[in-house]
Protein backbone atom coordinates (compact mmCIF):
# COMPACT_ATOMS: atom_id res chain seq x y z
CA UNK A 1 0.00 0.00 0.00
CA UNK A 2 1.49 3.37 -0.96
CA UNK A 3 1.61 5.97 1.62
CA UNK A 4 0.44 9.89 0.69
CA UNK A 5 3.88 10.93 1.07
CA UNK A 6 5.58 8.14 -0.95
CA UNK A 7 2.75 8.99 -3.71
CA UNK A 8 3.64 12.86 -3.58
CA UNK A 9 7.27 11.89 -4.42
CA UNK A 10 6.11 9.64 -7.10
CA UNK A 11 4.02 12.63 -8.57
CA UNK A 12 6.76 15.39 -8.15
CA UNK A 13 9.64 12.32 -10.07
CA UNK A 14 7.24 12.19 -12.81
CA UNK A 15 6.78 16.05 -13.16
CA UNK A 16 10.42 16.41 -13.34
CA UNK A 17 10.41 13.80 -15.79
CA UNK A 18 7.68 15.05 -18.19
CA UNK A 19 9.45 18.97 -17.70
CA UNK A 20 12.57 17.55 -19.17
CA UNK A 21 10.57 15.70 -21.77
CA UNK A 22 8.00 18.58 -22.69
CA UNK A 23 11.59 20.65 -22.80
CA UNK A 24 11.39 21.66 -26.38
CA UNK A 25 7.73 22.11 -26.89
CA UNK A 26 7.38 24.28 -23.19
CA UNK A 27 7.19 28.05 -25.56
CA UNK A 28 4.68 26.34 -27.79
CA UNK A 29 2.48 24.41 -24.88
CA UNK A 30 1.89 27.53 -22.92
CA UNK A 31 -0.73 29.15 -25.89
CA UNK A 32 -2.37 25.41 -25.97
CA UNK A 33 -3.11 25.64 -22.61
CA UNK A 34 -4.93 28.87 -23.07
CA UNK A 35 -6.69 27.10 -26.86
CA UNK A 36 -7.51 24.47 -24.65
CA UNK A 37 -9.00 26.00 -21.65
CA UNK A 38 -11.23 28.57 -24.47
CA UNK A 39 -10.01 31.88 -22.74
CA UNK A 40 -10.89 33.33 -26.29
CA UNK A 41 -14.19 33.02 -27.76
CA UNK A 42 -12.91 31.35 -31.00
CA UNK A 43 -10.68 28.73 -29.24
CA UNK A 44 -13.37 25.88 -28.93
CA UNK A 45 -14.14 27.20 -33.19
CA UNK A 46 -10.75 26.37 -33.81
CA UNK A 47 -10.31 23.19 -31.91
CA UNK A 48 -13.24 21.67 -33.45
CA UNK A 49 -12.52 23.43 -37.18
CA UNK A 50 -8.83 21.94 -37.06
CA UNK A 51 -10.00 18.67 -35.96
CA UNK A 52 -12.80 18.33 -38.45
CA UNK A 53 -10.24 19.54 -41.19
CA UNK A 54 -7.19 16.87 -39.82
CA UNK A 55 -10.44 13.98 -40.41
CA UNK A 56 -11.77 15.48 -43.82
CA UNK A 57 -7.95 15.10 -45.11
CA UNK A 58 -7.76 11.72 -43.83
CA UNK A 59 -11.09 10.73 -45.32
CA UNK A 60 -10.36 12.17 -48.56
CA UNK A 61 -7.30 9.86 -49.15
CA UNK A 62 -9.20 6.83 -48.02
CA UNK A 63 -6.17 5.21 -47.06
CA UNK A 64 -6.04 1.48 -45.36
CA UNK A 65 -5.44 1.48 -41.93
CA UNK A 66 -2.05 0.73 -41.67
CA UNK A 67 -1.55 3.23 -44.51
CA UNK A 68 -2.97 5.89 -41.97
CA UNK A 69 -1.13 4.62 -38.82
CA UNK A 70 1.97 5.26 -41.11
CA UNK A 71 1.06 9.03 -42.23
CA UNK A 72 0.19 10.26 -38.70
CA UNK A 73 3.31 8.60 -37.46
CA UNK A 74 5.22 10.55 -40.09
CA UNK A 75 3.67 13.58 -39.29
CA UNK A 76 3.60 13.31 -35.58
CA UNK A 77 7.32 12.85 -35.81
CA UNK A 78 7.97 15.46 -38.72
CA UNK A 79 6.17 18.01 -36.15
CA UNK A 80 8.01 16.69 -32.77
CA UNK A 81 11.25 17.36 -34.78
CA UNK A 82 10.42 21.13 -36.00
CA UNK A 83 8.36 22.50 -33.37
CA UNK A 84 11.53 22.71 -30.87
CA UNK A 85 13.68 23.87 -33.56
CA UNK A 86 11.19 26.56 -34.83
CA UNK A 87 10.79 28.03 -30.95
CA UNK A 88 14.77 27.99 -30.25
CA UNK A 89 15.24 30.18 -33.36
CA UNK A 90 12.00 32.21 -31.88
CA UNK A 91 12.32 32.76 -28.84
CA UNK A 92 15.49 33.53 -26.72
CA UNK A 93 16.71 32.51 -23.64
CA UNK A 94 15.35 35.75 -21.54
CA UNK A 95 11.97 35.08 -23.42
CA UNK A 96 11.54 32.41 -20.73
CA UNK A 97 10.55 34.22 -17.24
CA UNK A 98 9.58 32.89 -13.93
CA UNK A 99 6.11 33.36 -14.63
CA UNK A 100 6.36 31.07 -17.84
CA UNK A 101 8.31 28.44 -15.78
CA UNK A 102 5.73 28.43 -12.92
CA UNK A 103 2.55 28.04 -15.93
CA UNK A 104 4.88 25.53 -17.97
CA UNK A 105 4.83 23.44 -14.23
CA UNK A 106 1.16 23.28 -13.84
CA UNK A 107 0.83 22.04 -17.42
CA UNK A 108 2.46 19.10 -16.70
CA UNK A 109 1.48 18.91 -13.21
CA UNK A 110 -2.16 19.29 -14.54
CA UNK A 111 -1.15 16.44 -17.14
CA UNK A 112 0.69 13.77 -14.57
CA UNK A 113 -2.75 14.39 -12.45
CA UNK A 114 -4.63 12.98 -15.74
CA UNK A 115 -2.91 10.83 -16.28
CA UNK A 116 -2.19 9.38 -12.85
CA UNK A 117 -6.32 9.83 -12.24
CA UNK A 118 -6.42 7.59 -15.43
CA UNK A 119 -4.50 4.62 -14.44
CA UNK A 120 -6.47 4.99 -10.85
CA UNK A 121 -9.79 4.18 -12.90
CA UNK A 122 -7.92 1.47 -14.65
CA UNK A 123 -6.62 -0.47 -11.87
CA UNK A 124 -9.67 0.45 -9.61
CA UNK A 125 -11.66 -1.35 -12.82
CA UNK A 126 -9.40 -4.38 -12.92
CA UNK A 127 -9.50 -4.66 -9.13
CA UNK A 128 -13.03 -5.61 -9.54
CA UNK A 129 -12.31 -8.77 -11.20
CA UNK A 130 -11.24 -10.09 -8.08
CA UNK A 131 -13.56 -7.82 -5.54
CA UNK A 132 -16.41 -8.25 -7.35
CA UNK A 133 -16.24 -10.29 -10.35
CA UNK A 134 -19.85 -10.26 -11.47
CA UNK A 135 -19.87 -6.77 -11.58
CA UNK A 136 -16.30 -6.66 -13.32
CA UNK A 137 -17.40 -9.40 -16.15
CA UNK A 138 -20.92 -7.49 -16.49
CA UNK A 139 -19.41 -4.25 -17.05
CA UNK A 140 -16.51 -5.82 -19.71
CA UNK A 141 -19.08 -7.81 -21.61
CA UNK A 142 -21.77 -4.74 -21.96
CA UNK A 143 -18.79 -2.46 -22.85
CA UNK A 144 -17.38 -5.02 -25.43
CA UNK A 145 -21.22 -5.46 -26.95
CA UNK A 146 -21.81 -1.60 -27.24
CA UNK A 147 -18.32 -1.28 -28.86
CA UNK A 148 -18.62 -3.33 -31.15
CA UNK A 149 -22.70 -2.72 -32.21
CA UNK A 150 -20.69 1.07 -32.53
CA UNK A 151 -18.26 -0.22 -34.32
CA UNK A 152 -20.06 -1.92 -36.79
CA UNK A 153 -23.21 0.40 -36.94
CA UNK A 154 -21.01 3.75 -37.70
CA UNK A 155 -18.53 4.73 -39.27
CA UNK A 156 -14.98 4.10 -37.74
CA UNK A 157 -13.43 7.18 -39.21
CA UNK A 158 -16.93 9.31 -37.49
CA UNK A 159 -16.12 7.24 -34.46
CA UNK A 160 -12.70 8.77 -34.32
CA UNK A 161 -13.59 11.91 -34.91
CA UNK A 162 -16.37 12.21 -32.58
CA UNK A 163 -14.08 10.73 -30.02
CA UNK A 164 -11.31 12.86 -31.00
CA UNK A 165 -13.07 16.17 -30.44
CA UNK A 166 -14.68 15.59 -27.55
CA UNK A 167 -11.42 14.87 -25.69
CA UNK A 168 -9.66 18.03 -27.07
CA UNK A 169 -12.77 20.27 -25.92
CA UNK A 170 -13.39 18.38 -22.76
CA UNK A 171 -10.63 20.39 -20.69
CA UNK A 172 -12.48 23.96 -21.45
CA UNK A 173 -15.84 21.87 -20.90
CA UNK A 174 -14.56 21.37 -17.76
CA UNK A 175 -12.87 24.60 -17.02
CA UNK A 176 -15.65 26.36 -18.18
CA UNK A 177 -18.20 24.70 -15.91
CA UNK A 178 -20.37 23.71 -18.61
CA UNK A 179 -19.79 20.02 -17.30
CA UNK A 180 -21.30 21.15 -14.14
CA UNK A 181 -24.51 23.49 -15.09
CA UNK A 182 -24.78 19.96 -17.57
CA UNK A 183 -24.96 17.92 -14.62
CA UNK A 184 -27.05 20.14 -12.17
CA UNK A 185 -29.59 20.99 -15.01
CA UNK A 186 -30.00 17.19 -15.23
CA UNK A 187 -30.61 16.57 -11.67
CA UNK A 188 -32.53 19.33 -11.64
CA UNK A 189 -34.54 18.34 -14.51
CA UNK A 190 -36.76 15.45 -13.01
CA UNK A 191 -37.40 17.48 -9.72
CA UNK A 192 -38.85 20.29 -11.55
CA UNK A 193 -41.34 18.31 -13.79
CA UNK A 194 -43.13 17.08 -10.50
CA UNK A 195 -43.67 20.41 -8.68
CA UNK A 196 -46.85 21.42 -7.91
CA UNK A 197 -47.82 24.80 -8.07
Amino acid sequence: MFTSEKMTQDQEQQVRILKRVLEGWRMVLLPLKSIFLWEQQWHPCAIFASTSLTYLIIWLLDLNFLATIAIVGLFVNFIDFLVPIICNSIYTPSDWTGQKEKMFEDICRSLVNYYNKILQNIYTFYSLRETSPYVYYIISISMSLTLAWMASAINNIFLLYIFSTVMLLWPGIQHCGIYNIVLSTLHLAPKSSFKTE
